[in-house]
């Protein structure tokens, strides 16, 4: 009786094309997850910025430095029945959002990380997203002066 298998060396091959095809796979979605994550905090960016400008709205100005507050509503200060966001959006993954306003304008920030986002590209910026880790990318308020 003579039995049919594969060789040793047969095995190797399918063994080597695997993995080439898993590291591949792998790289991939790392990737995809990064563009998704950066995606998340441009979209967040836009929802806070929608809530700002409603607050300004019944202001005339927008909120000080440091009164929002990530993942807790934002709400007006005199009625709290008047609701600008359920709750401000968090950052997806370990990075802060951060947001200075002198009451006329305002800009925030995000630390993007995908490394080949053509948005991500900003220089000078002094924030920090993160524990020395400096934010590189804004949106500022559609009537700075």
């Amino acid at each position: 009786m003579i039995l049919k298998g594969f060789t040793l060396v047969e095995l190797l091959i399918v063994i080597a094309i695997l993995s080439i095809l898993s590291t591949i796979g792998v790289a991939n979605f790392r990737s995809a997850r990064l563009k998704a994550m950066d995606a998340q905090r441009k979209s967040d960016l836009q929802t806070i910025a929608k809530s700002l400008e409603a607050y300004v709205n019944d202001y005339r100005s927008y909120p000080a430095t440091g009164v929002l507050v990530w993942g807790q509503p934002f709400a007006d200060p005199a009625h709290p029945e008047t609701i600008y966001s359920a709750k401000l959006p968090t950052d997806p993954g370990s990075y802060d959002y951060v947001y200075v306003s002198g009451g006329t304008s305002y800009t925030l920030y995000a630390y993007l990380e995908n490394e080949n986002d053509p948005a991500r590209i900003e220089t000078g910026i002094t924030e920090t997203c993160k524990t020395n880790v400096l934010c590189n990318y804004k949106l500022t308020s559609s009537n700075i002066q």
